[in-house]
């Protein structure tokens, strides 16, 4: 008799040899979606954002690194080594971070651009990063199947960012411009709007022999 998989219950050994061979134990454990989602994050919440910049400036290149700020023509006290983000976010707390609170904070800093972070960046960071901890969305992008293909038929993008939604990129992919904000139409400028393709070249030439297709009559 072969023996019945309860999806509440620990996998049958035999699931787990097929989901072996298929590689979904990449996935990890339990539901990858769950693992990964945003949380409320009480710990980032309680420091102000003037011990973030108290931090930055104690660790700025004016006091760290003098030479280099010379050397590369900058304003030492208002850079840091993007490098040093980290040490920064340990400092602050006060212990080491917890795993999903330094994947927020590097989250809003992207860590493939210069090797300096300006106190403007590091401002506007620390804000996105506050206002992440606090309201975490959904990853629940749809309640509606139709809504849901009628927005990919126009090629309408959600309006939530990915980094507000996940701890850290789920998808290969969205590695890819993980760090930055998703691209808005602009409110200036020419209006935008969808409209259908009315003609293709099938259409155009229907009704036409191969001959006068090709030019030949």
């Amino acid at each position: 008799m072969t023996p019945k998989l309860a999806l509440t219950e620990a996998p049958h050994p035999l699931l787990r040899v097929a989901m072996s061979f298929f590689g979904l134990t990449y996935l990890g454990s339990g539901n990858v979606f769950r693992n990964t989602r945003a949380n409320r994050l009480d710990g980032l919440l309680a420091i102000p954002t003037e011990a973030f910049v108290d931090a930055f400036h104690a660790m700025s290149l004016e006091r760290t690194r003098p030479r280099l700020a010379g050397t590369i023509g900058v304003d030492g006290g208002s850079f840091m080594m993007r490098g040093e983000l980290p040490e920064l976010m340990e400092r602050v707390l006060g212990r080491v971070p917890e795993r999903e609170e330094l994947d927020v904070f590097l989250t809003f800093f992207d860590i493939t651009a210069t090797g300096v972070v300006d106190v403007k960046e590091f401002q506007d960071g620390i804000g996105r990063m506050k206002t992440r901890s606090e309201h975490p969305a959904s990853s629940r992008n749809y309640d509606s199947s139709i809504q849901m293909r009628a927005d990919r038929a126009k090629n309408r993008r959600h309006g939530v960012d990915p980094q507000m939604a996940y701890a850290k990129p789920l998808l290969a992919s969205q590695e890819y411009g993980w760090h930055t904000q998703q691209a808005r139409p602009s409110d200036i400028g020419f209006r935008r709007e969808f409209r259908g393709v009315q003609k293709t070249d099938v259409t155009l030439n229907e009704g036409r022999s191969l001959q006068s297709y090709f030019g030949e009559m």
